[in-house]
């Protein structure tokens, strides 16, 4: 079994952006139901909030003091500290891989604006404390949400550290290291496109840690209108595993903060943390 850490915070339910705490609040309370948090090899994080000082590295002063007046910035602060710590937890050996739930949005937050329930961009802090504390090399992420993460793809353009592979179906590719697909639209087409996409570029780049944007909006319920079912995302989540598995020695972060029904959530978010953990809870239906 893999140490696999959660890491959520109360804020993300009680200050959330109103479109996505229903979604948090939901995959968190049902991985407590399943009882996971009693399992030896999975540890709860309440994470701190990232300091102004770290946000100011990705972020203009004036966006900062602008996020200060939408009722946001404590929950976005926290949101950032979660990215943060499971990013350090891992780099240092406490854990293995990471589940990280957020109460607002992060990909489409650049550095002097941002829109569609984001205002900083965790990962790029995170990648950015990272780099300067641990001096990490090769970072895949992989965004599978409905919409284009133009505010994360704009902050890490010019670093060819990071390849970002973004399957929003209207993004442009940039060059090796910045990649759109397109996205598809039934369960069994997308899980075909991540199996054949992902190896080679993998196995090209070579990265140390894979981050996956697990954005539930693509769901036939939500308003991505992708028409996928629940069932997708957990099987997702063991194709990326494994290439994590196979390329960078299991290291993974998975994110969680999105728009979905409560009930795909629910459904989903055990079953993430079940194949992360590998604790064997659920058979594949």
């Amino acid at each position: 079994m893999k140490k696999t850490g959660i890491f959520y915070h109360e804020i993300f339910d009680k200050e959330g952006y109103k479109a996505l705490y229903v979604t948090v609040a939901a995959g968190f309370e049902a991985i407590k139901n399943e009882n996971f948090l009693k399992l030896p090899n999975i540890t709860l994080y309440k994470p701190k909030p990232a300091p102004e000082e770290l946000i100011l590295k990705v972020h203009t002063k004036r966006w900062v003091e602008e996020v200060k007046n939408t009722g946001y910035y404590n929950v976005s602060l926290y949101t950032v500290g979660a990215a943060v710590e499971a990013l350090e937890k891992i780099l240092v050996g406490e854990i293995d891989n990471a589940l990280v739930f957020g109460g607002v949005g992060g990909h489409h937050a650049h550095a002097d604006y941002a829109w569609g329930g984001c205002f900083f961009n965790p990962t790029a802090v995170a990648l950015k404390f990272a780099r300067e504390k641990f001096k990490l090399g090769k970072v895949m992420i992989v965004d599978t949400d409905t919409h284009h993460a133009d505010g994360t793809r704009d902050l890490l353009l010019n670093d060819d550290k990071t390849l970002h592979i973004c399957y929003c179906g209207y993004g442009k590719t940039v060059n090796e290291t910045k990649i759109c697909f397109n996205q598809a639209s039934s369960d069994e087409d997308f899980l075909e496109k991540l199996s054949t996409d992902l190896p080679p570029l993998i196995v090209k780049f070579k990265p140390e840690i894979i981050l996956w944007k697990c954005g539930m909006d693509t769901h036939k319920d939500s308003y991505g209108t992708r028409r996928l079912t629940e069932k997708c995302y957990p099987k997702m989540a063991k194709i990326i595993k494994r290439f994590a598995d196979e390329n960078c020695n299991g290291k993974i972060i998975v994110g969680v903060a999105c728009n979905a029904p409560a009930y795909v959530s629910s459904y989903t978010c055990p079953r993430i943390l079940d194949c992360l953990a590998e604790t064997g809870k659920y058979v594949e239906d």
